[in-house]
Formats: structure tokens, C-alpha cells, sequence
């Protein structure tokens, strides 16, 4: 029987679940905000509370403790240098658990978890020039290379362009040759003689059957006997 043990075993063996809040508490050191369900995170809330209360006092003895249930150098020297000197003041209640729905798949809750003190790093976004400027009348723009001459060129083809009078289009006059009709040739109809077939007829053979002449069975009529005559041969 299970009588007073807490533990929650979410179907994995033991080394399955501390590996699992291992890598847990590692990602919320580094990230200080993570995803997951809520039966983790009330289980990592477990597991991480008393490291953070073992890093506000920074020796090697708990720095050794703090390693062998992390597994990891980064995150050991993050917790010591940085979240412990940040929870000196706080007695417990590092972590919060923010309820997010229900999971899509199989509707798990959701929630995420993150530390109480946060930094929140404030992203600056450089302003992006752009070289290309665009102007509405680009005609009006005149470029400082154009000389004298330049100018007197474009106004003297202007010039030509205005005398140049439009010489009339001759019509093209089409002479229409008159076109000769053929005569068409009438092909006499040939009149379709349709002659009869004059089918002979085959005179039909009536076929005289011959009747033979019935044989008349003449029965021979027996005297009738008397009914007592049998009793008298």
C-alpha cells in the first residue's frame, strides 16, 4: 500500500523521473520561464525550491550537493552567482505557476512555470535606414551634372518636334477588279430511271400430301355371356 507517500510517479521508474525533473529545473534555470503540465510542475516546484534555498549560502559543500542533483556545471554556477543573491531577502515561495488551458492533444492542463524575481531583458530594436529614399515627383528633381548644352539640345528637339507637320496619308486606292463570275456548268440531272424489278415469281409447288386412308379396326364384338352361364361349364 501507497499510505503517505506523495510522490507523484507520472508511469516512469525512478531514474526515469529524476532524470525528467533534472532536465526540468536545468531549462527553468537557464530560461527562467518554461511550459509544461501542471502535475510537473507542482513536482519541480518540489525538487528546485530547496536547491535555491541552498544557493543563498555559496560554499563548496553545497555547491557539490547542488551538482550532484543537477548534472550540470552551467547551471550550478548560474544558480550560485545569480539566483541565490537575488532570493537572499525571500523565505520560500520561488516559483509560480501560471495555469495556461488545455493542451491540445490530449487535453492535458497546461501552465507555465517561472522564478518570482525575473529579469526581464529589455530589447532595444535598432532602427533599420533604409538608403533608398522614395519621392512622389521625381520629375522636379534636376540633377546637378546637367549643363548648358544639355538644356539647348532637349529645347531644340522640342522645337522640331512641334514644326514637324503631319504629312496627309494618301488612301490607297484600291482598284477592285471586277471579279468575272464563272458560269457554272447546270450538269444535266440525270432523271433516276427506276426500274421495277420484275420478279418472277417462282410459282409455289403445293405440296399434296396424300392422305393415307385410316384402316377402320373393326372390333369383334363378343356375345355378351350371361352371368349365370359361368356357373354351368
Amino acid at each position: 500500500m501507497r499510505h503517505k507517500k506523495v510522490s507523484r510517479r507520472f508511469s516512469r521508474s525512478s531514474s526515469h523521473r529524476i532524470a525528467m525533473m533534472r532536465n526540468l529545473a536545468i531549462s527553468l534555470i537557464e530560461h527562467e520561464i518554461i511550459k509544461t503540465t501542471v502535475e510537473k510542475a507542482k513536482e519541480l516546484r518540489r525538487f528546485l525550491e530547496p536547491l535555491i534555498t541552498k544557493s543563498k549560502s555559496d560554499n563548496l559543500h553545497t555547491r557539490r550537493v547542488v551538482l550532484s542533483k543537477l548534472a550540470s556545471k552551467q547551471a550550478v554556477k548560474k544558480l550560485f552567482n545569480d539566483l541565490g543573491p537575488r532570493f537572499v531577502d525571500v523565505n520560500g515561495g520561488y516559483l509560480r505557476i501560471i495555469k495556461a488551458g488545455f493542451r491540445a492533444g490530449d487535453k492535458a492542463d497546461v501552465c507555465y512555470v517561472e522564478l518570482t524575481k525575473r529579469v526581464e531583458v529589455a530589447e532595444n530594436p535598432e532602427e533599420v535606414v533604409n538608403d533608398v529614399e522614395q519621392v512622389e515627383d521625381a520629375s522636379k528633381i534636376v540633377s546637378p551634372k546637367t549643363t548648358e548644352d544639355e538644356s539647348v539640345a532637349k529645347q531644340e528637339t522640342l522645337k522640331k518636334e512641334d514644326t514637324k507637320k503631319e504629312a496627309p496619308k494618301k488612301e490607297a486606292t484600291k482598284k477592285e477588279a471586277p471579279k468575272k463570275e464563272a458560269p457554272k456548268k447546270e450538269a444535266p440531272k440525270k432523271e433516276a430511271i427506276k426500274k421495277e424489278a420484275t420478279k418472277k415469281e417462282a410459282p409455289k409447288k403445293e405440296v399434296t400430301k396424300k392422305e393415307t386412308p385410316k384402316k377402320e379396326v373393326t372390333k369383334k364384338e363378343k356375345p355378351k355371356e350371361n352371368w349365370w352361364s359361368r356357373f354351368f361349364k
